[in-house]
């Protein structure tokens, strides 16, 4: 039997509880990953640590607690967007500048925007077709399990969103006739060790790079925006655009990316636990030279 043939009815009956019912199932979820099956623990403090390293153990470790808070509140409101109505994703994802949006839709500009996995990042993807004019588009991996990502697909194209397979970017995007498009690119994600062609510096040390975003720009001559999240409340986020080029083809190779790893690095900086710790980002190493 297919999981998502029993996890379907679960999780929908669990959609259905009242978001303080939600919170409270998180704040258990919380102590469940921190304390008893210390979930990546090691991942997260080798990452604090190499984020940073003049913070004290202190620090670190309240940080860590506060992102496996976040963690479980991901969980519960991930589990809650499979029956969120529209207004209340409206109210609780506010974008506070559409008008840069408008001006580029005006323009004809296709839209490559960029943000990191900082705070609830899949809300924020399932809810941005409500808040701009461009039809958007985000790119989807496969998951091992067929029947758990076809739910996780079904949440994410509930308001809108079109997906398309990680191996068909290039051609999906270079071959689609509507020239205002918008599409969702991540920061943070990792190449696979074969596909290394940029390092990028990222709190200080190098950090294999995909090198999509500006690669695509240029062949769209399409608009880079990076996003800008904020928590304001459990489950509510507010997101600021800004611009970061309309002419891409005039940026050096390199420069692009390194600009959007720069913008992610003062976000996190901004206020750390809301970031995704327990994401391997650092385990490629640049090589040694010969």
């Amino acid at each position: 039997m297919r999981s998502d043939k029993v996890l379907r009815p679960v999780l929908r009956g669990l959609s259905s509880i009242p978001w303080n019912a939600a919170y409270a199932l998180s704040n258990v979820l919380a102590w469940m990953l921190q304390h008893l099956l210390r979930y990546r623990r090691e991942v997260i403090d080798s990452n604090l640590l190499i984020a940073f390293p003049e913070s004290t153990e202190a620090e670190r470790k309240s940080w860590r607690s506060a992102f496996y808070s976040h963690f479980a509140d991901l969980i519960v409101e991930m589990i809650k967007s499979l029956s969120i109505r529209e207004a209340e994703l409206r109210e609780r994802l506010v974008l506070e500048n559409r008008d840069l949006f408008e001006e580029l839709y005006a323009e004809n500009k296709a839209v490559l925007i960029v943000w990191g996995h900082y705070t609830n990042f899949e809300l924020m993807a399932m809810g941005l077709p409500l808040l701009i004019p461009q039809k958007t588009h985000a790119v989807y991996q496969a998951l091992r399990d067929p029947g758990f990502g076809a739910l996780i697909v079904e949440i994410r194209q509930r308001f809108g969103l079109v997906l398309y397979e990680m191996a068909e970017t290039y051609p999906y995007m270079l071959g689609n006739p509507d020239k205002r498009a918008a599409y969702i690119f991540m920061a943070d994600q990792s190449p696979a060790a074969n596909k290394i062609k940029f390092w990028g510096r990222f709190f200080g040390r190098p950090t294999a790079t995909h090198l999509g975003v500006e690669n695509l720009s240029k062949k769209l001559d399409a608009a880079v925006v990076w996003i800008d999240a904020r928590r304001l409340s459990r489950g509510h986020y507010s997101l600021k655009a800004q611009l970061i080029t309309s002419e891409p083809k005039t940026w050096v190779e390199g420069e692009l990316t390194q600009k959007h790893l720069g913008l992610l690095e003062d976000e996190i900086k901004s206020d750390p636990p809301y970031w995704l710790w327990s994401h391997k980002r650092w385990k490629h190493s640049l090589p040694k030279p010969d």
